[in-house]
């Protein structure tokens, strides 16, 4: 069965890159320059094409904003070309360019520090290439207009959690991944000391607001947790822990409202998905079905020149 399961994603697959190619034949994205708020990815060569239908349809969306794309490194002439046609008024940034202090220094760490520079003038959007946007992003908008943060998360954690309650639940599961071991220790460290609860979510899908923090002050919550868990806090998912560290300490901050904003099959809803306004199709469940292909072949087949 395993195996069986294993060829149907491959297939799917297979079957999705070929439909998300003809994003090139879409017209350029149309939208409202605004310096105010800045959507950001860290993109690489392989998923370019996924990233076109990721903000082709969050800009249809959502309508404004400056749009930054950080090169990963991997990014050809050809495709900056071809986002730059797709795109106007792109910016690049370079991750090389990035130093990520004393933090790991695995590539979303240096997302995390650029996002922490441009939020010194602008409210940030972090948008992964692997999202697609359905409807009008009215709460995005409004938590805009008020510099509030926001993760993409589920029903399970809706609310924010008590650190100490956290790690009472977390110790029980006895999990080795980064992210679970840094919960462990919260309760421990003087980054929660003031009593700010967590927002156990995902940053897929992420708002900061304007001065969330400084490189100074995500340097220091990298200190304390590493000086917890040691070299653990180096492995890929690190920067991800932190950002919900950080959003979570800034005011009114909130996982945005499940199903309606939701990373697909974490957990799995019962509704359609064409009732959800946004999907994060992270990667076990992207191509588990046909659900991804057939809201990118939809989106492309409206959109044809």
């Amino acid at each position: 069965m395993k195996v069986f399961e294993r060829i149907k994603e491959i297939f799917n697959k297979r079957v999705f890159e070929l439909y998300v190619s003809k994003i090139q034949k879409t017209l350029p994205i149309e939208y409202r320059p605004d310096a105010q708020v800045t959507i950001v990815t860290m993109l690489g060569h392989s998923t370019v094409n996924m990233y076109l239908v990721a903000i082709k349809t969050f800009m249809k969306n959502f309508v404004y904003g400056s749009i930054e794309v950080i090169n990963d490194g991997s990014l050809t002439v050809s495709d900056q070309d071809l986002l730059k046609y797709h795109i106007p008024n792109i910016h690049f940034s370079n991750a090389n360019d990035i130093d990520t202090l004393s933090c790991p220094t695995y590539i979303s760490w240096k997302r995390l520090l650029r996002i922490a520079e441009l939020s010194k003038n602008s409210y940030v959007i972090q948008l992964d290439s692997d999202t697609v946007s359905l409807a009008a992003l009215t709460d995005i908008h409004d938590k805009v207009q008020k510099n509030e943060g926001f993760l993409i998360g589920s029903e399970r954690w809706r609310q924010p959690v008590d650190v100490s309650f956290l790690h009472d639940i977390v110790i029980r599961w006895k999990n080795k991944h980064v992210q679970a071991k840094a919960e462990e220790i919260f309760k421990e460290i003087d980054f929660f000391k003031d009593g700010t609860k967590y927002l156990r979510a995902c940053a897929g899908f992420a708002g900061y607001p304007k001065n969330f923090a400084t490189t100074a002050e995500i340097e220091c919550l990298s200190q304390q947790i590493e000086e917890k868990i040691g070299k653990k806090w180096h492995e890929w998912g690190s920067e991800q822990t932190a950002t919900m560290c950080l959003i979570s300490k800034t005011i009114n901050a909130s996982v945005l409202p499940w199903p309606k904003y939701q990373n697909f099959m974490f957990p799995l809803s019962n509704e359609p998905i064409g009732s959800a306004t946004f999907i994060h199709f992270i990667g076990p469940t992207r191509f588990k079905n046909n659900s991804y292909k057939q809201l990118v072949k939809t989106f492309i087949k409206n959109k044809i020149k």
